[in-house]
């Protein structure tokens, strides 16, 4: 009695390794897109910060009227770590535009917050997250976000998306919010850049 092979075809099954792979990575990077809240256009949650690691931060009325920026992140997190030295060049760069920086740490202590703002030679504001990264439906971090001089959000991605410059000059170059206006109404034409959600 003679037994039948398996019909083996190594590039058959090598291509239905890589399909079922493929269906695998567009589910999970639409699922995790679906996890982010697109904020562009909708007011900015007010900035009420408990401690500050930097001297003389920004008040609320500081920043009303301005362009700013505002990011979340942790000393534990590599891609936070990673992009301190590119804030600190574009806070470098915008001071003169008057454009703040604020990064809020979601770490559970201030001590590891100092040293590494110490360390690092962070030339921007820094505070702790006291539950603010929640109103601005943070899922992963590094977050940031630019605020418009109407108080909008106009951004929102990972500080290392090319994008991210380009919003800062936008947001700029945009014109004055007319008296009266209603900011809270959602802006057509932005679009949300990159990860960090």
């Amino acid at each position: 009695m003679e037994t039948k092979k398996a019909n083996k075809n190594p590039t058959l099954s090598f291509f239905a390794i890589v399909l079922v792979i493929a269906v695998f990575m567009a589910i999970g990077t639409q699922l995790f897109k679906n996890r982010s809240t697109n904020l562009i256009g909708s007011k900015a949650p007010p900035i009420r910060i408990d401690e500050w690691i930097t001297p003389q931060p920004p008040r609320q009325s500081d920043l009303n009227g301005q362009v700013y920026v505002l990011e979340f992140w942790a000393t534990w997190c590599p891609p936070c770590l990673q992009s301190i030295s590119h804030m600190i060049e574009l806070a470098d760069k915008y001071k003169d535009k008057a454009v703040p920086f604020i990064a809020l740490s979601t770490d559970s202590s201030l001590e590891p917050v100092k040293k590494m703002v110490k360390d690092k030679g962070i030339n921007y504001y820094v505070g702790m997250d006291n539950g603010l990264s929640e109103k601005y439906s943070v899922r992963g971090i590094p977050a940031a976000f630019i605020i418009s001089r109407s108080g909008q959000i106009v951004w929102q991605g990972h500080p290392m998306s090319a994008g991210f410059e380009t919003a800062i000059v936008n947001a700029l170059n945009a014109p004055p919010p007319k008296p009266g206006t209603n900011t809270t109404q959602k802006s057509k034409g932005q679009s949300q850049d990159g990860g960090g959600n």
